[in-house]
């Protein structure tokens, strides 16, 4: 049932058509799609357009880092990851990566009850489309 809201999170970025699970396990849902949104250019950033999508699906927007830990240790528990690296949530890698060969990329992290979303967005910066979307999220236990 938790699934159902990464599906609605797609719809509402216009990137459900098309999309498709990466990765997935009881409690996690990786998707990628593209975005058709045109809604999009009526925004100043990436940040701007997919904080305003989130909190339009009744997503809190996450900035406090011991709410961030809890997500990459549950990712990392799930992908049996090592953390002792710099970057375990790896978004900011990724914007890096694709900033460094002209992209334009960036990320946010929300939650809504048990479940928490990190939501990529990335194009190239001459052709500005398509714009891909990636949501990687995970469910946590009821308390």
């Amino acid at each position: 049932m938790w699934k159902s809201q990464i599906g609605k999170l797609m719809h509402s970025l216009k990137a459900f058509k098309g999309s498709k699970p990466l990765f997935e396990t009881d409690d996690m849902l990786i998707v990628k799609g593209v975005c058709r949104d045109e809604e999009f250019d009526n925004y100043e950033s990436i940040k701007d357009y997919l904080r305003d999508k989130l909190k339009k699906e009744n997503f809190e927007i996450v900035e406090d880092v011991e709410e961030i830990d809890k997500f990459i240790s549950k990712i990392n528990d799930i992908f049996k990851e090592n953390p002792a690296y710099l970057d375990t949530f790896g978004f900011e890698k990724m914007k890096e990566s694709f900033e460094m060969i002209g992209c334009e990329c960036d990320y946010i992290i929300a939650k809504k009850r048990n479940i928490m979303v990190g939501v990529c967005m990335y194009f190239d910066k001459k052709r500005k489309n398509p714009k891909f979307v990636e949501v990687l999220g995970v469910l946590f236990p009821k308390i």
